[in-house]
């Protein structure tokens, strides 16, 4: 692209640790001018360098104190310079600052004004504290890990990733159409729940029998309980065919076949079970736990690389399982350049551009965008 989708948009970013940061990362990636104003002390992420560079690439830093009543003239200076500002603290606390909504459309009446919180600018838990696993027991992620242990909190800040993309995706918006000056309320809660909701409601393999009428159906369903509870807890990990699997070296693979009979069939035949493969799904899911570990008896007479090269070759969905340091080698993330020479992966929006080295020192560019802006 000869020109970069926001080239031109000038973002002031007030956020702190992941979800703004990651948001505004974004927003840089595709060509914006960010900003990043941090208090003395910096932003609470620096204390992981290298998730703070990841965040922040492209952005400037200025630092600045928003409680020092001193520092009024320069924080509306550059409030009056932006297009678009993001915010992450709790609801009002801005207000307290000098640098609300109302406040920032005096200066820029055309402001896109975006703050991200835990729960909204309202609402009964509006000025509550939450991080991502508060958020995650809230909206019903911790439901979704299949652990018979009970609810468990994923590694991955799902409710921190969600609300980034949902704030690049409303600020995109705004700047695209609608109304302006617009204040836009982004919640990790919303985020959150509506990946919650779609993976954990909305995908529901047992919905058939629980559907089916008759007195029967209704013997059947009793004596399925146990086979309804463990499709509500493991979704698609109930399949024999969806899963991580050990080989005969000690190392792992995924097979990712969900509903695809052909799949099923090929991985049979892989395999030498070529009788198993007639099974149609529903038989699948009735038996899975059995055909899982018939399965992965299997998987464990071979080595990981002589089972990938034959289901590659069958046409199965298979691939190894890699660390986060060893993606950075594979072939199809190399070709792509998803990494820069220093391991650090672009953007995943098509369009942007891929920032390269750190992020910004603290306050490495106070003096600068102080003399562009004549203070």
């Amino acid at each position: 692209m000869s020109k970069l989708p926001l080239e031109g948009v000038k973002v002031l970013d007030f956020t702190q640790n992941l979800p703004g940061p990651y948001a505004t990362f974004i927003l840089a990636s595709l060509g914006a001018e960010v900003i990043k104003v941090e208090p003395p002390r910096g932003d609470p992420g620096r204390i992981s360098q290298g998730m703070f560079d990841k965040v922040n690439r492209g952005k400037r830093s200025v630092v600045l104190d928003l409680r020092d009543p001193s520092s009024a003239a320069a924080r509306d200076a550059l409030i009056a310079w932006a297009d678009v500002v993001v915010e992450g603290f709790r609801p009002g606390v801005m207000d307290r600052l000098g640098a609300g909504f109302d406040h920032a459309v005096s200066l820029s009446p055309r402001v896109i004004y975006a703050s991200i919180s835990a729960f909204g600018q309202t609402g009964p838990r509006a000025a509550q504290p939450a991080h991502d696993l508060n958020l995650q027991a809230l909206t019903g992620v911790c439901h979704t890990e299949r652990d018979t242990r009970g609810p468990r909190g994923l590694v991955l800040p799902v409710a921190d990733l969600s609300t980034s993309l949902a704030t690049v995706t409303a600020i995109t918006a705004a700047l695209a159409g609608g109304e302006r000056p617009v204040h836009l309320d982004l919640t990790m809660a919303d985020a959150a729940l509506s990946w919650a909701e779609v993976w954990g409601e909305g995908l529901d393999l047992g919905d058939s029998i629980r559907q089916a009428r008759g007195k029967r159906m209704a013997l059947a369903r009793r004596a399925l309980k146990p086979l309804l509870t463990r499709l509500s807890r493991e979704k698609l990990f109930v399949l024999p065919h969806y899963g991580l699997f050990e080989t005969r070296d000690g190392k792992t693979l995924s097979i990712g076949i969900v509903d695809e009979n052909k799949f099923w069939r090929a991985m049979c035949e892989v395999l030498g079970l070529p009788g198993v493969g007639q099974l149609p799904l529903p038989g699948r899911v009735v038996l899975g736990p059995a055909l899982r570990k018939v399965v992965a008896r299997r998987l464990k007479r071979r080595t990981r690389r002589d089972w990938l090269e034959r289901f590659e070759q069958a046409g199965v969905p298979a691939t190894p399982v890699l660390t986060v340091d060893e993606s950075r080698r594979e072939a199809q993330f190399r070709h792509r350049g998803s990494f820069d020479s220093e391991g650090r992966v672009r953007a995943p929006v098509a369009g942007a551009m891929h920032v390269e080295g750190p992020g910004p020192r603290l306050g490495e560019h106070t003096d600068a965008v102080f003399a562009e802006l004549g203070l």
